[in-house]
């Protein structure tokens, strides 16, 4: 079996090798060899991005510079069975609101700006049946 494909969408792209710390760098020490990560800016083509990755799991970093929900969305509606993960912001008004709109529009699991790696981990293998 191949690596399981994931592909961060944040608002500003981080590169692959690059010199800061990603969550991919804590991913892959904690399960060496298990996925394969991609990152994109929100700015940049997200869904020719996905159709050229193909993951198996989209996980988006909100920001103000876009409407997650209606993105989220877009996403499900060009990909229904693509897993979504979200990583809110501290700074969204009403939190559980939100919440309860993203998972109606498909989102598997939202998070918090204190994501505990571990959990994401967990959470990706249980969102694909690999637990």
């Amino acid at each position: 079996m191949g690596k399981i494909k994931i592909l961060f969408i944040q608002e500003k792209k981080i590169r692959n090798k690059a010199k800061v710390l990603t969550v991919g760098d804590i991913i892959e020490k904690q399960v060496p060899d298990t996925y394969e990560i991609n990152y994109i800016s929100i700015k940049e083509d997200v869904v020719g991005k996905i159709e050229q990755f193909q993951p198996e799991i989209v996980y988006i970093g909100q920001s103000k510079t876009f409407d997650i929900l209606e993105f989220v969305k877009r996403i499900k509606r060009l990909f229904p069975a693509m897993v979504i993960l979200v990583n809110l912001s501290d700074n969204v008004n009403d939190q559980q609101e939100l919440i309860i709109k993203l998972k109606e529009a498909g989102v598997y699991k939202c998070y918090y700006s204190t994501l505990i790696i571990e959990t994401l981990i967990h959470d990706m293998f249980v969102a694909l049946n690999m637990e």
